[in-house]
């Protein structure tokens, strides 16, 4: 049977609107977690549900709201990520914006949800979609790297895979070549855009390269797999998938695309 994910998405949605806690749950898969403005952060994602849920009831009564769009912004042969936009409409306060996150796993029999994010208030009263404005400005213009031996390399930021630290050196992995770096992880992340998380004490990833994201590892498009410690796992998959969301909210015509590749002589 195929499942159309926007509706599902859109149906959740109310459901966590009206504060129907069984109707979300029928929807929750395995290693679910939950974000969201009212809930305390140290519950279990499922107790965090049921108390947003709870307070949801008496919310609903006062407010109303409206969809203006559902995006599709990531998508695998296994997963896809689906954006909720719309208003928060209070008669005493005006109008306000919302995201909801939506993370499907999809089965062969169904899908199931592994992940939701609900922000609230976002954004000015009626905006146009174009107005919801990612936090991650990606930063593209050529970034001049020296290395330890010297010499000056030009590298796009979309480009590069991860930042690896070396003690008080940064290996820069890209495709097709490394960049060691006389500079600390740390330091040298502040000339990366957003859409760079640290995932590891050792490591900083693009997540715009993100092929698969799993409890103990990420795996890049490239075959890279980044550990990640088991112990920051829920913490990391969210930090990672915030960055990944508000990332591909950039336009099309914006910088986050890598940059078309030059052949080699």
């Amino acid at each position: 049977m195929r499942y159309d994910l926007s509706e599902l998405s859109l149906g959740l949605f109310d459901a966590l609107w009206n504060g129907d806690l069984e109707a979300c749950l029928e929807q929750v898969d395995e290693g679910f977690s939950f974000v969201s403005p009212l809930t305390n952060a140290h519950e279990t994602a499922r107790d965090q549900l049921k108390s947003y849920c709870q307070r949801a009831r008496s919310l609903c009564k006062v407010l109303t709201y409206r969809v203006l769009e559902v995006r599709r912004v990531f998508e695998t042969d296994d997963t896809c990520t689906l954006l909720v936009l719309g208003n928060v409409i209070d008669p005493s306060r005006g109008i306000s914006g919302f995201r909801c996150t939506f993370v499907w796993r999809i089965h062969p029999d169904a899908p199931g949800l592994v992940h939701m994010h609900f922000s609230l208030p976002l954004a000015s009263p009626e905006p146009a979609t174009d107005a919801f404005t990612p936090d991650v400005q990606p930063q593209d213009a050529p970034l001049i790297l020296r290395d330890t031996d010297g010499r000056s390399h030009v590298v796009y930021r979309s480009e590069v895979l991860y930042l690896e630290s070396r003690h008080q050196y940064t290996i820069v992995h890209l495709p097709e070549r490394q960049i060691r770096v006389r500079s600390a992880l740390s330091e040298l992340l502040r000339e990366f855009p957003a859409y760079f998380v640290r995932v590891h004490r050792g490591y900083a990833i693009n997540v715009l390269r993100i092929d698969q994201v799993a409890r103990k590892e990420i795996r890049l498009d490239d075959g890279t797999q980044i550990p990640v410690p088991e112990r920051r796992s829920k913490q990391v998959r969210e930090e990672v998938l915030d960055a990944m969301v508000r990332a591909r909210l950039v336009p099309e015509q914006g910088t986050v695309a890598p940059p078309p590749r030059r052949k080699r002589p």
